[in-house]
């Protein structure tokens, strides 16, 4: 009994001290990842056919567009990255959305109230298609990038980047 009450508390103090790691895979993860994803690149001699096998020894031939949500996963892990996989007719709530647009919840609300983003009540609930969420995030960052090429157009213009000699 008190071997695990020492335990507990050393539990404790560990985890005060330690920090959070960071949210990244590990490396060995990364170097299987990136195996994989070169292993899942078409090549002209198989064509697009990726076969896996299972536990039994069972050959499975992966449909194309599966191999490639698994091969770009698997890129990105690579790369440190982590990856989820979410359905695009998946329902998100307005926090979910938020975190996928890196923005308030709130800020969310009123892209809906304004008509921006289209959602579904459930109950009193707003429910957003996630592939609704993800077509707004692109028009988002198309202008983005589109009004930051202007400003540095428009700085270029009053000379903002010259150096004096």
């Amino acid at each position: 009994m008190i071997h695990m009450k020492l335990m507990t508390a050393a539990a404790k103090i560990t985890t005060k001290r330690t920090r959070p790691k960071p949210d990244r895979i590990a490396s060995v993860d990364q170097a299987v990842a990136a195996r994989l994803a070169i292993a899942l690149q078409p090549s002209a001699s198989r064509g697009p056919h990726v076969q896996v096998i299972d536990r039994d020894g069972h050959r499975i031939d992966l449909p194309e567009t599966l191999a490639t949500v698994v091969a770009r996963a698997a890129s990105l892990m690579s790369e440190g990255h982590k990856v989820s996989v979410i359905a695009d007719d998946e329902m998100l709530t307005t926090q979910a959305a938020a975190e996928r647009l890196n923005v308030s919840r709130q800020y969310v609300v009123r892209l809906v109230d304004q008509g921006t983003l289209p959602s579904i009540k459930v109950g009193t609930h707003r429910r957003l298609r996630l592939a609704d969420v993800l077509v707004y995030k692109a028009q988002r960052d198309v202008d983005r990038d589109a009004a930051l090429d202007r400003l540095a157009a428009m700085s270029e213009d009053v000379g903002g980047y010259q150096l004096d000699d």
